[in-house]
């Protein structure tokens, strides 16, 4: 049985994950959709087209809001993983780059999921 005060720690740091993993894909996905030069760059060498960045952007932009939502957290850190296991992939077939952060990145989207899913708030 979780204790008030675990619980208390507990939602502090759900929270503590979720508003830093929910900044940085806000900021990921804008950059995405007013196409900075980097990300224009990125999504050229990777091959698939342009359209392929506002889809993330999107994609990443409307997650990260429901990162700041605690029911709708799971669902966007779910198809947050999604993407990164895209990401990831991406990194070391296609552009044969470390993805060291992004493995980092999917840990914590990955928690963020697991303390959010509906059946731990019921």
């Amino acid at each position: 049985m979780i204790s008030a005060s675990s619980s208390k720690g507990l939602t502090i740091v759900v929270w503590v994950l979720q508003v830093p993993t929910g900044c940085l894909f806000l900021f990921a996905g804008a950059s995405k959709l007013f196409g900075v030069a980097e990300m224009v760059d990125f999504f050229a060498q990777v091959g698939f087209g342009q359209w392929l960045r506002y889809f993330l952007g999107v994609l990443e932009v409307g997650s990260a809001v429901t990162l700041f939502f605690p029911r709708q957290a799971f669902y966007g850190a779910v198809v947050l993983c999604v993407s990164l296991v895209g990401h990831i992939v991406i990194h070391a077939a296609v552009l044969h780059r470390p993805a060291a952060f992004l493995v980092f990145l999917l840990a914590v989207t990955s928690l963020i999921a697991y303390l959010r899913r509906p059946s731990a708030s019921a």
